[in-house]
């Protein structure tokens, strides 16, 4: 759930991202790195996304020159670097508090269950919560701003990729937390 949250931001800042890369982000890597990175990503992509049918997804979402002919990057030109980079922050801001909500939702659950069989006092269920939370709003974040980046890298990726992007990077984000902090003395004591 916290990867679709993430993919789902992700693709809703593809417009802003855009007009990053369009402001000047065409110009950090060479449009060779640019083409390969792009079409590795939606090649990835692809397969992740059920063969036949997410090919067919990402032809259609199309590259940049296919942005280019659908209007997005003629909507995009209008927006002004400032606006852009304030819808990217509403964005990633956004993706961090339905992870937390994600997140925090299900170390409730377990809190509930590990306080009632006796496992956990109220002061470990709340650091629980709290810890996973976090956990969440941050993974969450990095997912939706590491799709993000890359559109504001590369230039115009399909849709169906940059969602697959962010819930990956969410989900690599959310076990490099765990590994980094510890799943916790608490959250393994939960039956």
């Amino acid at each position: 759930m916290r990867g679709a949250a993430a993919g789902t931001e992700a693709v809703a800042l593809r417009g802003a991202a855009q007009a990053l890369f369009e402001a000047g982000g065409r110009h950090v890597l060479p449009t060779t790195v640019q083409n390969a990175v792009r079409s590795a990503v939606e090649s990835q992509a692809s397969r992740v996304l059920m063969a036949d049918a997410g090919k067919r997804l990402l032809e259609s979402g199309g590259v940049a020159g296919a942005l280019a002919e659908g209007g997005i990057v003629r909507a995009v030109a209008g927006q002004t670097l400032r606006g852009a980079g304030r819808q990217l922050l509403r964005g990633v801001s956004a993706a961090a508090g339905a992870g937390a909500l994600i997140d925090g939702g299900w170390a409730l659950a377990s809190a509930v269950r590990g306080m009632r069989a006796g496992n956990m006092t109220g002061r470990q269920a709340t650091a629980h919560v709290a810890r996973e939370a976090g956990k969440g709003a941050v993974a969450t974040a990095a997912g939706t701003a590491a799709a993000a980046v890359l559109v504001a890298l590369t230039g115009g990726v399909a849709a169906p990729a940059v969602f697959v992007v962010a819930g990956a990077a969410s989900l690599g984000a959310k076990m490099g937390l765990d590994a980094w902090l510890g799943v916790g003395a608490t959250a393994q004591a939960i039956p």
